[in-house]
């Protein structure tokens, strides 16, 4: 299906919120080569991290691995016989921003792979030509269509309620090293064309993050409909509490595309985390998945896990919450919702599916 040849509220699709049933987690494999300012020295350590972020998903439903082709069977090995591991081409681990976001058809009961270009955040690491074909690589491997958009889009730079509503940020969408000739009109019909939603909510963002331009992911997500899960810092920290409060003003006056007021729950910032002497460590538990019976996010060793466990348990409270010490994955600049895409429950054909 060509680019311009897809509706998604036309045909039929939309982008399933979280929190709805899924079939599947697929989860990047971290990659030494090329990507060594990334993990320095604790390379070992960040792979054992991704091999308990797989276990703990396969605890709760399939986990698929990609794994860059030479690092497969290392991958397999140290995930175990519980998680599915697949050679790709992929030289990144960062699944959810260069892999496809999976729609599905309600009244069909069917599924299309949305694929969005990418540049590797504004070009900042090379080579990344397995990335661009990652989306083709899953589609071809969960036997679903394909179609295409020739905006370059991260999946970490936006959420969806599954009800019609997006939020985003300006700090990472209308950066130009993105999409320089394109403007926020065209930015948003392509949202929606692509998407399937009907109301798009624009927060300021965080310029100051450098890895994303600063992806929603680290900011606020839906936690259910009207509903909203948000990183707030703490008072005296400074640039970050005050940008934090900006994006936090918006949506406090915003509506969703049902008219809702969202009512906010505020997630702590760790504090004094060990930041392995990196300066794009991801200290932030708002990085965090859901899987069809928990919610997975990073332990940091410090009293705010506590506080954290409290606020998903109030966000999620049918859900088990998951604190890991996996906080060796943040050295790369993200965390476990960056590593990882759903793939959703309606219409997936991954049960006939041999991935081995």
């Amino acid at each position: 299906m060509k680019h311009n040849d897809f509706d998604c509220r036309r045909d039929g699709f939309r982008m399933p919120a979280e929190w709805e049933p899924m079939a599947a987690t697929w989860l990047g494999w971290p990659v030494y080569e090329n990507r060594e300012e990334l993990w320095g020295d604790h390379y070992q350590a960040v792979c054992q991290a991704f091999s308990l972020l797989a276990q703990t998903i396969a605890k709760y439903q399939r986990c698929i691995v990609t794994a860059y082709a030479p690092l497969a069977e290392e991958a397999r090995r140290m995930c175990g016989p519980t998680v599915t591991v697949v050679a790709l081409a992929v030289e990144d681990n960062w699944l959810r921003d260069c892999g496809p976001i999976i729609l599905v058809n309600d009244d069909h009961v069917c599924q299309m792979a949305a694929a969005f270009e990418f540049n590797a955040w504004g070009e900042k690491y090379t080579p990344y030509d397995g990335c661009t074909k990652l989306a083709d690589d899953i589609a071809g491997l969960a036997h679903i269509p394909i179609t295409r958009s020739a905006m370059i889009l991260e999946g970490g730079s936006f959420y969806v309620d599954g009800q019609g509503t997006l939020i985003t940020t300006e700090s990472c969408l209308l950066h130009p090293n993105r999409n320089p000739t394109m403007n926020r009109k065209e930015i948003e019909a392509e949202l929606i064309r692509m998407l399937g939603v009907q109301k798009i909510i624009w927060l300021p963002g965080y310029p100051p993050e450098v890895e994303t331009n600063g992806h929603i992911d680290g900011i606020a997500s839906f936690i259910a409909p009207g509903k909203i899960l948000f990183n707030l810092p703490d008072a005296d920290m400074g640039e970050y509490y005050q940008l934090m409060l900006d994006n936090r003003r918006v949506l406090e006056q915003a509506t969703d595309a049902r008219g809702r007021r969202f009512e906010i729950l505020d997630l702590p910032v760790p504090r004094n985390a060990n930041n392995y002497g990196s300066s794009r460590f991801c200290d932030s538990y708002a990085n965090y998945i859901l899987v069809n019976g928990a919610v997975i996010s990073t332990a940091f060793n410090v009293p705010q896990d506590e506080l954290a466990k409290q606020v998903f348990a109030k966000a999620f409270p049918d859900r088990v919450v998951e604190l890991l010490p996996v906080d060796a994955i943040s050295l790369g600049g993200g965390a476990t919702h960056c590593s990882t895409q759903q793939h959703p429950m309606l219409g997936n054909l991954l049960q006939n599916c041999n991935l081995s």
